[in-house]
């Protein structure tokens, strides 16, 4: 009895079937079915092999091995990617989160030409140590200068108010890399690269977390970002900037 095989060899191995399919996002995805006769050994690819296909590096992301009784070893290999090995994925989200109104950045100063809020609520008045006020002003501060709160003579119905609603900006990446992450730049503010959105002038970004899972040889990771107010994250607190950790 006699087979005929169709295919391109590589090597002593036949391609039995390939296949190219590319979404409408630009995700390649690229499967390839080669029988290796029994008497060769065989290679199977691992999660960090690679394959360049029309022009695109694609990563191997699923491979399965079978062995058949008419003397083939049968190798399916599925092949992702948009053109390099680390594919980013970027996400961002904003929300907003209440803070308290002496953080305001118009509270004591008007960054936007206006009168600082403290003005508008019709200036300061200090409690002293011996519990006398000085002034008729609308924000009460204690002996050292602490915002305490607006009282009953506060104008614009600023009495009562002690927190605003302040914009949340988050901005998340997530890759795949060989590399093991390095987890040193959470907590601290990092320096934005190209991939990171455009915020306002003096904005800074602190590094919030990383997430990864190993899948074979290969890291799955998150990384997430927050961007401060125009007045930057405050460097004693989190340190002067590092680099942004890598998406390689």
């Amino acid at each position: 009895m006699s087979a005929t095989y169709i295919g391109t060899g590589v090597g002593n191995n036949l391609i039995t079937e390939t296949s190219f399919e590319q979404d409408q996002k630009g995700v390649v995805s690229y499967t390839e079915r080669i029988m290796v006769p029994a008497s060769v050994s065989v290679v199977t690819p691992t999660l960090t092999s690679t394959k360049s296909v029309n022009s695109k590096t694609l990563r191997a992301v699923s491979v399965n091995v079978t062995s058949s009784g008419g003397g083939f070893t049968e190798i399916v290999t599925t092949y992702q990617g948009d053109g390099g090995i680390n594919t980013l994925q970027q996400d961002g989200s904003n929300s907003t989160g209440e803070e308290p109104i002496a953080t305001n950045r118009n509270f004591n100063v008007s960054m936007d030409g206006a009168p600082s809020i403290v003005d508008l609520s019709g200036g300061r008045a200090t409690l002293g140590l011996d519990g006398l006020v000085t002034g008729t002003g609308g924000a009460l501060f204690d002996s050292e200068g602490g915002f305490l709160y607006f009282t009953k003579n506060a104008k614009y119905k600023f009495f009562g108010v002690s927190s605003y609603l302040n914009p949340n900006l988050v901005y998340r990446r997530s890759f795949s890399t060989a590399i093991t992450p390095s987890l040193t730049s959470v907590g601290r503010i990092v320096t934005s690269t190209s991939d990171f959105p455009s915020v306002t002038s003096g904005a800074t970004w602190l590094c919030l977390g990383i997430s990864y899972q190993k899948k074979g040889n290969v890291f799955d990771v998150t990384h997430e970002f927050r961007a401060s107010g125009p007045n930057g994250w405050n460097t004693y607190i989190y340190g002067t900037a590092v680099s942004a950790p890598s998406t390689s």
